[in-house]
């Protein structure tokens, strides 16, 4: 899971995506401002408003684009 949030964190250029938990909750990450994460433990997705939420990471059971959720 590291390497693909990598991946699109990195990608150039940026566009958002879906982070998936095994709850069945959807997190946006707008940008690349909008996320903080390594390799292990949690991945950090912060709002507009600079609230946030701290993910494990051994709970994300997906990516997806904000095109294929539309």
């Amino acid at each position: 899971m590291f390497e693909e949030l990598t991946r699109l964190v990195e990608a150039i250029p940026f566009t958002p995506f879906f982070i998936e938990m095994s709850s069945g909750r959807r997190f946006l990450v707008r940008s690349r401002d909008h996320i903080m994460f390594k390799k292990k433990g949690f991945v950090v997705v912060m709002d507009d408003d600079g609230l946030f939420d701290i993910l494990p990471m051994l709970h994300i059971s997906g990516l997806s684009s904000r095109e294929a959720m539309a």
